[in-house]
């Protein structure tokens, strides 16, 4: 089972993980987010059952790590020999981005491209009781594709791409308003790449990004994707953590593709 989150940055994808995590142990399942999964499903290939045999204990889990990023990469030419038209899309969606979008900073698409190994090796390796959790899956790179403090989001380019990306099991839309993300941001230090950046910009970014998910979410459900929304603009983490948890209850565990949950804000 794959499940993605998207959210604009400070809306809590990151701090409501693990009670998503949590929920579906409680039911059985094992969930783990990539830099969880990479060393136990490794360990599935041939190479990781040898090292796990035969390498000494204090080296397992660096060879681990690295059978894991070279599946990786031989994994990321499979799913991109699978998926032309969704490259060629990309490709031309970042030519003549702006320089101060900072897309080879941020590393737009290497950072992309290493995903879609990550995931093709994960989603095949993973077993039926096992849920993959992606904070910054296919449907929320939107933000890092198609929004900076200097460019507007286009609703067409977001349509495209995400008509192209595979299909998660359940979207789980983590929803913050503007001010409260950017109080956020704040609080918890801005991210390296971003220090150059006066406040004027930053907060340019995060209403481009907010209008990016916002996009995202409304064509992921007109394609009639399982969204579970969760409002997370209060204080209460515990009130929050328990929706989370009622609202996953909703949702029956065997039909994840029939079902739709939105919750009231």
């Amino acid at each position: 089972m794959i499940i993605e989150f998207i959210g604009a940055p400070g809306a809590g994808k990151t701090t409501l993980l693990p009670e998503v995590t949590r929920f579906f142990e409680s039911h059985g399942c094992r969930a783990f987010t990539v830099v969880e999964a990479a060393r136990p499903l490794a360990r599935r290939t041939l190479g990781g059952r040898l090292v796990h045999r035969l390498a000494p204990a204090m080296l397992k889990r660096p060879l681990l790590w690295r059978i894991f990023y070279l599946h990786g990469f031989a994994h990321r030419l499979s799913f991109m020999a699978q998926r032309p038209r969704l490259i060629a899309q990309v490709l031309a969606s970042q030519r003549g981005r702006p320089a101060n979008a900072d897309v080879r900073q941020r590393q737009v698409l290497p950072w992309l491209f290493r995903h879609m190994g990550y995931y093709e090796f994960l989603r095949r390796h993973a077993r039926t009781d096992e849920v993959l959790l992606f904070d910054e899956g296919f449907i929320h790179r939107v933000v890092q594709l198609f929004t900076s403090s200097a460019e507007r989001p286009s609703p067409s380019q977001i349509t495209d791409y995400l008509d192209f990306v595979p299909r998660p099991d359940l979207i789980i839309f983590v929803q913050a308003s503007v001010e409260i993300c950017e109080e956020r941001i704040y609080e918890r230090g801005l991210w390296p790449r971003a220090q150059h950046k006066d406040p004027a910009e930053i907060s340019q970014f995060i209403c481009h990004a907010h209008d990016a998910v916002e996009m995202a979410v409304a064509h992921a459900r007109r394609k009639r994707w399982l969204v579970l929304e969760v409002a997370n603009d209060g204080a209460d983490l515990t009130a929050v953590q328990t929706m989370i948890w009622q609202q996953l209850n909703q949702i029956s565990l065997g039909r994840w593709s029939t079902w739709e949950v939105q919750t009231a804000a």
